[in-house]
């Protein structure tokens, strides 16, 4: 973070790096997609969009601990202490602020949890999950989860865009361009972000170990 009279030559780097802003931008359009899909009944492009927001959330996970600092979960998670002051007080971050970090958390557990049951829901008609009998007769339970999970996401992107809209446009905080361009005209990083090779090589690792699980897992049964 750039502070008011720090030195004009000091190093600045994107606050977002190129693994955030990637992650961030597919969430919206795999969301989009997901939603069209399962309102049309196609479920193949269903299942194979799901599969990516899954890889997409991981990798967004392994990088809130390996990744750029401002990525990393130790960097802007904070306790309910600082989250209060905040609410009273305010303040500035490079980052996200103690309040975005919940929303921040709260998007991921949504997404892994509507994604991860997906892959063990099963509705016996247009849709069964790859992991659905590892479920065994649990599958209709956490199918019925997946359709209670989508509705609280639902609810979660409204809250998030209206925050959104706070922020931008009455507090004046540029939080949309920042998110394109990874810096804002007063929002820096002064440490190098990670390069993103190292987030591709987690997403193709997480990619390798759900398609061999996909392949081990037990098949439905057949009749004749």
């Amino acid at each position: 973070m750039t502070n008011a009279g720090e030195p004009m030559d000091s190093a600045r780097y994107p606050v977002w790096d190129h693994t955030v802003r990637l992650i961030h931008w597919y969430f919206p359009l795999a969301i989009g997609v997901m939603w069209w899909s399962g309102e049309q009944g196609r479920m193949e492009i269903h299942a194979w969009v799901g599969y990516s927001l899954l890889i997409c959330v991981l990798t967004r996970i392994v990088w809130g601990v390996i990744g750029s600092e401002a990525a990393r979960f130790n960097h802007f998670v904070r306790g309910p202490g600082e989250v209060q002051r905040y609410l009273k007080s305010g303040g500035h971050y490079a980052g996200h602020n103690p309040l975005g970090a919940l929303s921040v958390l709260a998007l991921l557990a949504l997404l892994l949890s509507q994604t991860v049951s997906g892959t063990m829901s099963s509705d016996d008609i247009l849709f069964e999950g790859p992991f659905a009998y590892w479920a065994d007769d649990w599958s209709g339970v956490i199918g019925g989860w997946h359709e209670t999970n989508w509705r609280l996401l639902q609810g979660f992107i409204a809250l998030h865009l209206i925050a959104i809209g706070w922020y931008q446009w009455k507090k004046r905080q540029p939080l949309v361009q920042t998110m394109i361009r990874g810096h804002s005209d007063t929002r820096f990083s002064v440490s190098a972000p990670k390069p993103l090779w190292l987030s591709l090589l987690t997403a193709a690792i997480l990619s390798g170990v759900l398609w061999w699980l996909m392949t081990v897992a037990p098949e439905a049964p057949s009749y004749y």
